[in-house]
């Protein structure tokens, strides 16, 4: 006989439904989809630099945490002053956010310098084992127990990602590889394997990094000598963000106007680069909207949730912009994909449903 004071299982599910972790995460993976989906259709139909959107979202994340620090009086906090005075006091007492950025700023390089040297395909594989690495680098320093179906159900993520991205596995590979057949010399060979191991050196640094910067970020939102809220973090992080991209962008400039210089072309005429924040569109900045709000939606997720279940709401974002991108965008939708979904979204139920 069930007691009146048992609550049934339909308002159990109602409240863990509606949880803010779950709100959270859910927000995060539609957030993930759509930026995915807008970052696509940009680089497909617009000719907008990526640097610049990447800019105006720091921009916009920055102007949103200061607006919500200036008003947000019932959390608590351990910065000191108002105003003007603690804004201050956060930018001094930032070097948490700086070590954060500079990781952020490394990966960045990283993933440049591995596609120099590999192909889509290789990076895309070694770029899912971060799920891995994340829940590893949790395990080591946040001390997270995971159980054997929950690591059987990560490395069945891993595989569903890998499979959804399969598409980019016959894309063109990075400047070391070879055509088709072509025949080399043994030096040339071992060239090509050296400059292809430094390749998946970089890749795999890079996906190491991704993981401890996301154990990292939660170890500090959650920390419990230092109690700053997570619009304090972001407004951290942002200072170092716009420093980085805003010096990027400057160089790429200088770079642009040096190559055209330096560089004439047949009949006498110029090169012309596109101008500085030209071709911007409702839809440009509707993706720096999105981009700004998955920063703070990630230190959100961080702090009420954790970084593996933030791997778990970004694996469900690939399916959905994936399939999303098939109709909307023209974008690939085999049987493999397909496999690839459906594994994935076993994985994430496998994960969650596991206690």
């Amino acid at each position: 006989m069930i007691k009146e004071n048992t609550p049934s299982m339909l308002n159990t599910l109602n409240i863990n439904f509606f949880s803010v972790k779950s709100v959270v995460l859910v927000s995060l993976c539609l957030q993930n989809a759509g930026y995915t989906l807008l970052r696509k259709y940009t680089t497909k139909y617009e000719n907008v630099s990526s640097k610049e959107i990447l800019l105006v979202s720091e921009i916009m994340k920055l102007c949103i945490s200061i607006y919500l620090i200036a008003h947000d009086t019932e959390s608590k906090s351990d910065a000191q002053g108002t105003g003007w005075s603690r804004l201050w006091w956060l930018a001094k007492n930032s070097k948490k956010m700086l070590v954060l950025a500079v990781i952020y700023g490394i990966m960045n390089i990283l993933s440049f310098v591995a596609l120099e040297y590999i192909g889509a395909g290789e990076f895309t594989i070694c770029a899912q084992l971060k799920i891995l690495t994340t829940a590893g680098f949790s395990v080591l320093v946040l001390g997270t127990s995971l159980s054997f179906a929950k690591w059987r159900a990560l490395m069945l993520l891993v595989l569903g990602c890998i499979l959804v991205a399969s598409p980019t596995f016959n894309t063109g590979t990075g400047k070391s590889s070879l055509r088709q057949g072509e025949v080399v010399p043994e030096e040339g060979a071992l060239t090509e394997l050296m400059s292809q191991g430094f390749g998946f050196a970089a890749v795999l640094t890079e996906v190491v990094l991704s993981g401890f910067a996301s154990i990292y970020f939660e170890k500090v939102v959650k920390s419990t000598t230092e109690t700053i809220t997570i619009w304090e973090r972001n407004f951290q992080l942002c200072m170092y963000s716009l420093l980085m991209y805003g010096g990027i962008i400057l160089y790429e400039s200088y770079a642009s106007v040096a190559a055209s210089s330096s560089t004439p072309l047949a009949n006498g005429a110029s090169m012309t680069a596109r101008p500085a924040w030209s071709n911007w569109t409702w839809i440009t900045l509707t993706v720096a909207a999105l981009g700004a709000t998955g920063g703070l939606l990630v230190a959100a997720t961080l702090k009420y949730a954790d970084a593996i279940l933030k791997t778990l709401a970004a694996a469900g974002a690939i399916v959905i912009s994936t399939v999303l991108g098939h109709y909307l965008l023209g974008g690939p939708l085999d049987m493999i994909v397909s496999i690839g979904a459906c594994v994935t979204i076993l994985a994430i139920a496998n994960y969650t449903l596991d206690k």
